[in-house]
């Protein structure tokens, strides 16, 4: 199997495929995007944005933003509509309402032609803690270039662009739009573009299903494709609040495109336009115009290849989609055929067990390492710079995996070695496939080259060994994506959650080498891993690029009498001089454990509930609550756990409210203007008395908490909420 050097070689060459993976998901570079204009689209996202302050749903910010849009569509020959309405609605499982007021801006190209909707959504309200130039301004500047470009050459059929308001609170625009908007049922296709960083390539990554119809649309429109089905299964098991959320139950064909990347300034005053990377507003740009045209040129998407398929692009350059049915069939003949050369090469013992304790042993290292490095430094240390971290994973893994190998590796030759890996691989894609069947995509190629490969050998040795380097190459490639991905979506770890999946892109690869001449290739992947982690934990933790998450509140509860600062870093530790003394804890208003220091009694809002009517109903009764901020800028009430709520909203609009769920303690919670005297509803499964927690959210600190402010390490900003001043009261009904 070689000399000591090709070991070497074989462990170098993966390291450095991990270190460059991220070139496979790099945003591409479109100087010339076709008919979308980057440039005048992020031009008139500027406008919009004006100073780039945060604009929540129903706040005087959020109005200039919206009459900056209106004229921004005007300017492009449009007519917009606001649809004006209080919305509350609740995301699916969970035990929280959410209540505001929405305008709801909408404007159609081609309302005379004839035939159903292609509905495209943006959401144009930000967080309370940023601009949100990515979340969502990508998508407001993509819908507005679009429909510029589609008024000058309209499509066969009705565009409709919505540009909905208070996503970010509890998708309450789309909610209204599905509710109360005449236009949502002239609809039956949807693009919806949203943001979770602000670069990164135009990832589609979720569809209606069956997904069939979509992806036929998807893969005749993208020219530079960024999809697979993987992905989009796992937006169905993992919690995904994007507007699709309200808009998927009407049945329409549907892609919803994202930017990923660099989540370190999502939801935080880093979303500027400057941070939003022209590369993605390109890309975004380029693939909705494209995905607009195709639905547009279908009256039914629906009705066209009704099937679902299983998906994925190579690198941004290449789409391959496979029927489901046919490739269940191929992955279930490819382990049978796997197993019979297995079998036949006797190769399913030793050989398969040695292949399992490769992958054990690696994905065993990997974990342990990312603990140890996270106890010897909490917090996301690597924030700023991912690379080194994962690297030093990477070189755990396949150390652990060498020296595996290297044990008891003796003795198996290559004819035994590869059927067993590759058998290995086949067996976890099945069993994968059973959970997430999007997943077969990513055991069909390399395995079937694999197992020709294998076939050749036997007349051929080098044609053997030509296919199986391609296979190497294409199984490494394809599961290098996958782990670029991860790595962007999971910023805040666990670490250890790319290792499964690192040690099958490695598998094939190290069994090539000689368990017998393999002691440099552990010492130097040792070597290697401790030089990485060393630099891993003595990186900055932050950069200007790539800030630490750092909000400051102050609290008061004004039942208890008691006050307190409190500092949300994500585990990391305070700054050396921060002011105060500080400890571990949980305060009542929120259940993440923060920083905490005792306050002095300073001026908060005085939020109030009250009782304005009450009337038994059955065993139970329906209850009316009007609440009053108290000068903040929103208003919760969340209920004693013991409290027995069928449903919660306001009058005429309830959410039915799950009996076990997230979180404990059910939240009817109103943000913006309309929140004063707002009245809430309450359906109750009994007549037992009603306790509950009042509270008060303002943003921003009082006058009080500069010295705080100031102290704020350089590289660090408040994230997903701003820092803010909270007060808490407890009443009874």
């Amino acid at each position: 199997m070689g000399g000591w050097w090709r070991g070497l070689l074989v462990v170098g060459l993966l390291l450095a495929g991990f270190a460059v993976k991220g070139a496979l998901i790099a945003p591409p570079a479109l100087p010339n995007a076709g008919e979308f204009d980057v440039d005048r689209a992020v031009a008139r996202l500027q406008r919009i944005l004006g100073d780039q302050r945060p604009h929540p749903v129903d706040s005087d910010a959020g109005d200039a933003v919206r009459d900056r849009l209106i004229a921004e569509l005007r300017g492009v020959g449009l007519q917009p509509l606001v649809r004006d309405a209080v919305d509350c609605s609740a995301l699916p499982g969970s035990r929280v309402v959410s209540c505001s007021r929405v305008r709801n801006v909408v404007a159609t190209v081609g309302a005379e032609r004839p035939g159903r909707h292609v509905l495209l959504d943006a959401h144009y309200d930000s967080t309370p803690t940023g601009p949100g130039a990515a979340d969502d301004g990508i998508g407001v500047a993509t819908l507005l270039e679009v429909a510029a470009v589609l008024q000058s050459s309209p499509p066969p059929r009705p565009v409709t662009f919505l540009f909905n308001e208070g996503e970010e609170f509890g998708l309450n625009g789309s909610s209204a739009f599905m509710s109360g908007d005449p236009l949502a049922r002239q609809v039956n296709s949807l693009i919806n573009v949203e943001a979770r960083g602000v670069t990164g390539p135009a990832t589609m990554f979720e569809t209606s299903e069956p997904n069939g119809p979509a992806i036929s649309a998807y893969a005749s429109a993208s020219t530079r494709p960024f999809a697979n089905s993987l992905s989009t299964d796992f937006a169905k098991l993992i919690p995904n609040y994007t507007d699709v959320v309200e808009l998927k139950p009407a049945g329409w064909t549907i892609l919803n495109y994202a930017i990923i990347g660099n989540e370190t300034r999502y939801h935080t005053p880093g979303d500027t336009v400057a941070s939003l990377d022209r590369r993605s507003v390109a890309h975004m740009g380029s693939e909705v115009l494209g995905a607009t045209r195709a639905l547009a040129g279908i009256p039914e998407p629906a009705a066209v290849h009704a099937d679902r398929a299983v998906f994925t692009d190579i690198a941004g350059r290449w789409f391959i989609r496979v029927p489901i049915a046919v490739a269940a069939t191929a992955v279930g003949l490819l382990l049978l055929v796997s197993a019979f050369v297995a079998w036949h090469q006797r190769a399913y013992r030793r050989p398969l067990i040695v292949a399992v304790a490769m992958a054990l042993s690696g994905t065993v290292a990997a974990g342990l390492l990312g603990f140890a490095l996270t106890s010897m430094r909490a917090g996301d240390f690597w924030r700023a710079y991912p690379l080194a971290t994962y690297l030093g994973i990477y070189a755990a893994l396949l150390a652990a995996m060498t020296a595996t190998w290297a044990r008891w590796g003796r003795g198996i030759d290559l004819a035994q070695a590869r059927p067993a890996v590759w058998l290995l691989i086949l067996l976890l894609g099945a069993v994968t496939s059973i959970v997430v069947p999007g997943a077969m995509i990513f055991f069909l190629f390399a395995p079937a080259i694999a197992l020709l490969g294998i076939a050749a050998a036997h007349r051929s040795r080098a044609a053997g060994t030509v296919l199986n380097t391609v296979a190497i190459a294409v199984q490494f490639v394809m599961f290098a994506q996958l782990l670029a991905q991860i790595e962007m979506l999971l910023i805040d770890g666990p670490l250890w959650a790319v290792a499964p999946l690192a040690a099958l892109s490695a598998l094939p690869a190290l069994v090539e080498t000689d368990p017998q001449r393999l002691r440099p290739t552990v010492a130097a992947s040792l070597v290697g891993m401790l030089a990485l982690c060393v630099m891993a934990l003595a990186l900055p933790r932050s950069s200007s690029e790539r800030p630490a998450a750092f909000t400051i509140d102050y609290f008061r509860d004004l039942d208890r009498r008691e006050a307190k600062w409190a500092v949300a870093t994500k585990q990391a530790p305070l700054p050396a001089g921060f002011p105060g003394k500080w400890s571990r804890g949980i305060l009542p208003y929120n259940g993440r454990t923060r920083w905490i220091a005792d306050a002095p009694d300073l001026d908060v809002p005085l939020p109030q509930a009250r009782l304005i009517d009450g009337r038994n109903e059955g065993q139970g009764r329906r209850v009316r609550i009007a609440v009053s901020p108290g000068g903040a800028n929103a208003v919760a009430i969340r209920f004693d756990e013991r409290t027995m709520l069928v449903a919660l909203g306001r009058p005429g609009q309830l959410e039915r409210i799950p009996t076990k769920g997230e979180p404990d303690k059910a939240v009817v919670r109103c943000s913006g203007r309309t929140c004063e005297g707002f009245v809430v509803e309450a359906l109750l499964a009994d007549r037992q008395p009603i306790e509950a927690e009042v509270i008060a959210t303002r943003f921003g600190l009082p006058p009080q908490g500069r010295t705080l402010v100031n102290a704020r390490p350089v590289n660090a900003h408040p994230q997903y909420a701003p820092d803010s001043t909270i007060s808490l009261d407890r009443v009874k009904f």
